[in-house]
């Protein structure tokens, strides 16, 4: 059962009305009223189910990964993995008592790649977009990922992006063979940040992602989030329960061939601010 934003918690009246997709409707603590992290009860019980979503998630991750990888031949283009995706994202979220909402823009077209430039708080971005995205969509990761087995095999065999990020004529060429091999209707996620912000705004954006976009001829989309840092601080593992928003915006026209990206890149720095607040707004105080 899913909820739906509001016409006023979407957007402001002077923009074009976007279609929610809520996600996941759990009980909840509230936000900061400017902030991002949730007001945690002292009681003993949100702590304890804290550690059991802990526990849910590798117990959960470890089941689903082996069955992404068992499944993998007969889907080979990895269709189960994202399924199986939206199911692990979905779940833990349920039992982490995260709520999530979702404003996105009318003019996605689900049978076209693009490029998704986020903004980054916390790991849990990753759970919530998967929630979030109307499309498969892999994604741009470290390399030093890969050494984490079972979940990390199953994205390399999806189709994600692993780069070397000590090398980066080694990243962008890799980014622009993915952007290339691209099956029709999946997409590529980049954190263009590079890290997470911990909730504090969007950061400076590093270039791989335009460079991306440019080389293979792919339509920006950018994507603002909202609440994840609160629900998982860095350098924490237990899941608190809390509110998160996404609000996806517009497709933009990729640079073009030899422009220069300075001002395309503060271009989508303003969008991701905009959005961000815009996400922050599905949630009232």
């Amino acid at each position: 059962m899913f909820e739906q934003p509001t016409q006023q918690q979407r957007e402001p009246p002077d923009r074009s009305p976007d279609h929610g997709t809520p996600v996941v409707p759990c009980t909840a603590s509230h936000l900061a009223s400017h902030g991002s992290s949730p007001i945690r009860p002292p009681g003993g019980l949100q702590r304890l189910r804290a550690v059991g979503t802990s526990l849910f998630i590798i117990v959960w991750t470890t089941i689903l990964s082996m069955a992404a990888l068992v499944t993998f031949p007969f889907a080979p283009r990895g269709r189960c993995f994202f399924w199986l995706a939206r199911v692990w994202s979905r779940s833990i979220f349920a039992v982490a008592g995260v709520q999530v909402r979702i404003a996105s823009s009318p003019h996605l077209r689900p049978d076209e790649n693009y490029v998704y430039l986020a903004t980054h708080e916390s790991l849990t971005d990753i759970l919530a977009l998967f929630c979030a995205l109307p499309q498969n969509v892999v994604m741009v990761a470290k390399r030093s990922l890969l050494i984490l087995p079972l979940f990390s095999w199953g994205m390399w065999l999806a189709g994600f992006v692993f780069i070397n990020r000590s090398s980066r004529a080694k990243a962008l060429r890799s980014m622009e063979q993915a952007g290339r091999r691209l099956p029709k209707g999946r997409s590529i996620l980049v954190f263009p940040e590079g890290t997470r912000s911990d909730g504090t705004g969007v950061g400076s954006l590093k270039k791989g992602g335009f460079i991306l976009a440019q080389r293979a001829k792919l339509r920006v989309i950018p994507l603002g989030i909202f609440g994840t840092h609160g629900v998982l601080p860095r350098d924490t593992f237990p899941v608190y329960p809390g509110r998160i928003s996404i609000a996806i915006g517009d497709p933009m026209p990729p640079p073009s061939e030899g422009e220069p990206l300075e001002a395309y890149v503060a271009r989508t720095h303003a969008q991701l601010v905009s959005l961000r607040k815009q996400a922050q707004a599905l949630w009232p105080s």
